[in-house]
């Protein structure tokens, strides 16, 4: 049980110097606005499309029983959205607070942080099954995210799913997952940069993350309120696991998927969030205490559901 903490915190503790890392930057005074904002439109253009590229083009075809269980996955994260939304408006938040919490308490850090611990934990078989989670996260969850972000900005409607469509992001998934199903690969060559790209997402997001949390400047929106960060923080580390192990529990998929794919919904809020609220300046510093949060208490709650799973939960 210890040896499985460790593991958890020895794929954490990174993030967490990358964190520190921005943060460092902004207060030797070698990082400002400007240029946390210039990481920022790295990631969001390039970085994460070239990961998600390069990850979901690699996912391979789900059988009927897998599709059935990443649709359950799909129900559940789409539930925790709309509790979200429900919750902020009982509460009176802002639009954009529930518009970000929405987006913060259902989208994770599957790819990145989540794969890695299920193939440790689980094994290289739940991984790869879950490895549609992925998909799922960023085709559905994170395209319906930023519509809400959109119409938190004030655009219309058609506006907010034409821009969440149109996002780098979710055309670069979708992309990916055109990829996967046909059978496509890029050229040699592209697939190489792509690669490279790839891995310098998710660094460089961190990075940019810990500068946002340094900064203290005109143009960046006021200190958020504790409510919506602690919702979505609650709404992300323990209802959508629970969710996701019961409807896909619903289904005919198999174990290793159901128990993948509740690992992955136990991961913390993918730091991408913090990069689309900062897009649009909407949530954007609650976005990234709600990373933050989260990160540091996926030590603890992401351990404990590995516990539960490795002990044969049922």
């Amino acid at each position: 049980m210890i040896d499985l903490v460790l593991g958890v915190l020895s794929r954490v503790l990174p993030f967490f110097l990358l964190v520190g890392a921005g943060v460092a930057l902004v207060r030797l005074r070698l990082l400002d606005e400007g240029m946390s904002r210039g990481l920022s439109a790295y990631v969001f253009w390039i970085g994460f499309p070239a990961l998600l590229i390069h990850s979901l083009s690699r996912i391979g075809t789900p059988g009927p029983a897998l599709a059935w269980g990443l649709a359950a996955f799909a129900g559940a994260a789409l539930l925790v959205m709309a509790g979200l939304l429900v919750l902020g408006q009982v509460l009176g938040w802002t639009r954009e607070e529930r518009a970000g919490a929405a987006l913060a308490g259902s989208l994770g850090n599957s790819a990145f942080l989540g794969l890695p611990i299920a193939a440790a934990v689980l094994g290289p078989e739940a991984a790869r099954l879950a490895a549609g989670v992925v998909a799922v996260d960023f085709v559905i969850v994170a395209a319906t995210g930023i519509a809400l972000l959109g119409w938190a900005a004030g655009r219309s409607i058609l506006g907010s799913v034409w821009r969440a469509l149109s996002n780098p992001v979710v055309v670069a998934s979708l992309i990916g997952v055109g990829m996967a199903i046909t059978g496509l690969t890029l050229p040699s060559l592209l697939d190489r940069a792509v690669a490279a790209a790839a891995v310098s997402g998710s660094p460089v997001a961190l990075v940019a993350l810990g500068a946002a949390l340094a900064l203290r400047s005109a143009d960046v929106e006021a200190v958020p309120r504790s409510a919506p960060v602690i919702s979505a923080a609650v709404a992300k580390l323990l209802t959508l696991p629970v969710l996701t192990w019961l409807a896909v529990g619903l289904t005919d998929a198999p174990m290793a998927f159901r128990m993948g794919a509740t690992l992955l919904a136990a991961t913390p809020t993918a730091v991408n969030v913090f990069i689309q609220t900062r897009s649009l300046g909407v949530f954007a510093r609650g976005a990234a205490r709600t990373v933050a949060l989260t990160t540091a208490l996926a030590v603890i709650t992401l351990s404990a559901v590995a516990i539960l799973l490795t002990q044969g939960v049922s």
